[in-house]
């Protein structure tokens, strides 16, 4: 059941998507408001979604960093012995 709704959802969602991108354009040159309103949402949510892509990034290779770090201590410590 729940892979039922989950693929509803992506499939709809999709649907959506592919909608908007085509209808977008000749609707936002005549002025609707539901695209004016979705318009306005990007306008907040993209900048939102952006900062936490970067931070997760950041994170991410801080991560990487440590790890190499970590592998190298490891081989100069098995070199010693």
């Amino acid at each position: 059941m729940t892979t039922l709704l989950v693929t509803f959802a992506l499939v709809v969602g999709l649907a959506l998507a592919v909608l908007l991108s085509v209808a977008a354009p000749p609707m936002r040159r005549r002025g609707s408001r539901l695209i004016a309103r979705l318009d306005a949402w990007a306008g907040r949510v993209v900048p939102v979604v952006r900062h936490h892509r970067e931070r997760a990034a950041r994170q991410i290779a801080d991560r990487l960093e440590a790890q190499r770090r970590s592998a190298g201590d490891e081989r100069r410590t098995a070199r010693a012995r």
